[in-house]
């Protein structure tokens, strides 16, 4: 009998940005993510879930802080639906413990919830289904899921569904060069969401995402990175400039300038794109032969970056 489970996720970070949701939390258009890690997979999420006899969740910690009500209501609609595939009517506690992780946190202790508790109720659900389970815990739990590049689809024939793209071992040659900032706040997904949606030009944004995904896809395939992460890029800038322009600054001025900074070291003929999520961390990617150098333009500028590698999907690190 299994009676507590360990597992492991890694922080992800948009490719194509999640600009809304459903009631249901899933994506009102396509997009796509990112997981990552530092290169000792230091930075990561771990989630362990432990048996009780009370039949229902009886906490969840991440740290030794409570996990908001909103988010507790939902991971105790997920256990429920665990218990009834299952026919276990246990309850669970569930404590979450973030090490090194700047953004994506959230995504990454969804998606190492729900894999511990389909290896705890023995529930043999598929990487699908344990994917659509986690995004009723985050919006974006779909990412560190899969890991990798991966995709959440929503129109079009077949969908929804998630995929992934291309692999930690696919991507293996992409580094990236995080600069996490100081900020006691961040802009959270339901203020991201208003905003984008309440912009006259977000329209202009959901007819965009076809071709923004079509691009990354045929980068992915000929394995074109200048493509795959000038459309990550532009499609990155354009949600915060519908946030931005919406009342909220979402980049603060730190962030501004060091996206100021990765734009200036591109146009010197360097290979390198930024990203950024609704957090304090601006993403920067290169590759190849001159991806050192652009490492050191980003120190001689005064950033501090730390480098990340693309990450592999949620898995069970512990069972007894």
């Amino acid at each position: 009998m299994i009676e507590k489970v360990k597992a492991v996720a890694y922080p992800t970070i948009p490719i194509v940005f999640v600009s809304s949701v459903r009631d249901n939390r899933w994506p009102l258009h396509d997009t796509m993510g990112l997981a990552v890690t530092d290169l000792k997979e230091e930075t990561r999420v771990e989630t362990l879930v432990e048996k009780t006899s009370s039949g229902k969740l009886d906490s969840f910690t991440v740290g030794k802080e409570k996990l908001p009500e909103e988010r507790t209501k939902s991971v105790a609609e997920v256990l429920k639906i665990f218990q009834k595939e299952s026919g276990k009517n246990f309850g669970v506690k569930a404590e979450s413990n973030n090490y090194n992780v700047y953004a994506g946190s959230s995504d990454a202790g969804a998606a190492a919830l729900v894999v511990a508790l389909n290896e705890l109720f023995e529930t043999n659900y598929t990487i699908e289904k344990i994917a659509e389970l986690g995004m009723k815990i985050s919006e974006s739990a779909i990412r560190a899921v899969y890991g990798g590049i991966n995709i959440m689809a929503v129109d079009g024939p077949g969908a929804p569904y998630g995929k992934q793209v291309a692999s930690e071992k696919d991507l293996k040659g992409i580094r990236i060069f995080a600069m996490g900032f100081d900020y006691a706040t961040r802009v959270s997904a339901e203020e991201i969401f208003q905003l984008t949606r309440s912009n006259p030009f977000y329209e202009y944004r959901l007819k965009m995402i076809p071709q923004w995904m079509a691009k990354i896809k045929l980068g992915l395939l000929n394995k074109d990175w200048n493509t795959v992460f000038s459309v990550a890029e532009e499609n990155c800038a354009n949600a915060h400039y519908l946030i931005e322009s919406s009342g909220k600054r979402c980049r603060k001025k730190e962030m501004m300038n060091a996206v100021i900074d990765v734009e200036e070291i591109r146009e010197s003929g360097l290979p390198v794109y930024w990203t950024a999520g609704g957090g304090k961390v601006i993403n920067a990617f290169s590759w190849g032969k001159d991806a050192d150098k652009v490492l050191a333009e980003l120190k001689k500028r005064g950033q501090k970056p730390i480098e990340y590698k693309v990450a592999s999907g949620a898995k069970v690190i512990e069972k007894k």
